[in-house]
C-alpha cells in the first residue's frame, strides 16, 4: 500500500492484485487496451494510482466464477 496516499493503489499493486503484468496495467491506463477498472488518478498528466474503493467496487460487481469464465454461453 502506498504510505503517502493510503487510499490509492499503485500500478504495481494493481498488477499483483489482478495477476497481470505492469505493462498491461499501463496499457489499461493509457487507453490502448480496454480496462475493467475506472480511470486512474492523475496529477499534471502523470499516473498516480487508482482509488482503492473503485477497485473494490469493480471487483464486487464484475466477479464471475471460473465456470462462467470458461463457458460464457453455458454448456
Amino acid at each position: 500500500m502506498n504510505a503517502a496516499l493510503p487510499d490509492l493503489v499503485t500500478a504495481k499493486e494493481l498488477a499483483a492484485h489482478c495477476h497481470r503484468s505492469i505493462s498491461t496495467i499501463y496499457q489499461w491506463s493509457n487507453g490502448s487496451m480496454p480496462s475493467p477498472y475506472p480511470e486512474p488518478v492523475r496529477h499534471n498528466g502523470r499516473l498516480i494510482g487508482w482509488r482503492r474503493e473503485d477497485i473494490e467496487a469493480t471487483d464486487r460487481t464484475q466477479r464471475i466464477s471460473r465456470r462462467q469464465y470458461l463457458y460464457p454461453n453455458g454448456i
